[in-house]
């Protein structure tokens, strides 16, 4: 089998919110998506997803940068492949959108790997460990803490056994605590927006909530030793890792005692080998995985399949805004809070090449 062709497809497919009765949290950023589609000569295309951000830069690198050193490849063998792209991109940077463009490649490899087995993903992966997913809700920030609290609550009441806020005040925390009650876990991410002594404040202002974890809290997101720092000086746990990418960075991560719960995303850290890399030395050092997945292409089953094959958990973020039409099916969204993975060869998606023409973008 040899890969004949790599596509890269920028959408923009706006979001609905649910339950906020105002507009200003929409984050027009998480409009976008890069659809991944890798062909061979025997017929079978497998399907991935490039994170979203910046989508027609992000293709245009995968069609340019990546796709001469794919062409003619047998695509079974993901590690060379990886290797060959990694080592190639060096002089383009070692985080952000090569490692996404990487990352997207690499989930599409995976796929064809699947339909070629007749396997899903899974048990490729080591083979599952639950019988189903829950997914926790991941809310978008909101302009108020009433309406926070509102679209927290009734996230839990179709089902979700934790929401995440985005918020970044306390009135925000204390009012979802309320509109929760005590039985529905909460967890809080600001995306990296404070100073060392800033995040220690808050962090034990927020105490009383009973927070799972609290996510990225200092400023720069990669200040190692600042995370440090908050992680001894707080009592809530510290969890980070959607900003970092493969294996080294998380290297860096667990040897600077950084963090309590690690947050590798299948889409950015560097794919699913990467992630399987990631999860072993999380085993090794007795640290807590939990993906992050905070997008709704093929980026979704990907995770699933990995949450399966996790033996530390059956958790994994949904990101509860839906988007105006689903480009995969399944859309992997939960039902009553629990995500049921299909035996299907491969990641056990299809593309709706319908809303692929309708929403795609012009690179």
């Amino acid at each position: 089998m040899k890969i004949t062709d790599v596509q890269a497809i920028p959408l923009r497919i706006p979001q609905k919110i649910k339950a906020s009765k105002s507009e200003k949290c929409f984050n027009t950023e998480s409009d976008g998506h890069v659809l991944v589609k890798i062909h061979t000569d025997e017929g079978i295309t497998g399907i991935g997803e490039a994170w979203r951000l910046t989508p027609c830069a992000v293709a245009k690198f995968i069609v340019e940068a990546l796709k001469p050193r794919l062409m003619g490849a047998d695509p079974t063998c993901i590690d060379a492949l990886w290797q060959k792209m990694y080592i190639a991109t060096f002089r383009y940077g070692r985080k952000g959108m090569v490692l996404n463009a990487i990352s997207g490649v690499e989930i599409a490899l995976w796929d064809i790997l699947g339909k070629m087995s007749g396997l899903p993903v899974y048990k490729l992966l080591g083979g599952a460990h639950h019988s189903s997913i829950r997914g926790y809700a991941s809310l978008p920030p909101y302009p108020t803490p009433e309406e926070a609290a509102e679209d927290a609550a009734a996230q839990a009441g179709d089902g979700y056994h934790m929401v995440k806020l985005h918020q970044r005040d306390v009135a925000s925390v204390a009012a979802t605590r309320k509109a929760i009650g005590d039985n529905i876990e909460l967890a809080l991410d600001v995306n990296g927006c404070w100073s060392r002594r800033e995040a220690v404040t808050m962090a034990q202002r927020m105490e009383e909530y009973s927070l799972r974890w609290l996510e990225e809290p200092v400023s720069p997101m990669d200040d190692y030793d600042g995370l440090s720092f908050i992680r001894e000086h707080s009592n809530i746990s510290i969890a980070a890792g959607e900003n970092e990418y493969t294996h080294y960075g998380f290297k860096t991560l667990i040897e600077k005692n950084a963090v309590d719960i690690l947050q590798p995303d299948v889409i950015k850290a560097g794919g699913l080998s990467c992630c399987r890399k990631i999860l072993g030395m999380a085993e090794a050092w007795n640290i807590p995985l939990i993906t992050h997945s905070f997008y709704y292409g093929a980026g979704v089953a990907a995770t699933a399949h990995f949450v399966m094959a996790n033996p530390f958990g059956n958790e994994m973020e949904i990101c509860t805004t839906p988007i105006e039409e689903n480009f995969i099916s399944p859309d992997f969204r939960p039902v009553h809070g629990k995500i049921t993975v299909s035996d299907a060869p491969g990641l056990g998606i299809d593309v709706n090449e319908d809303v692929v023409k309708h929403y795609r973008i012009d690179i």
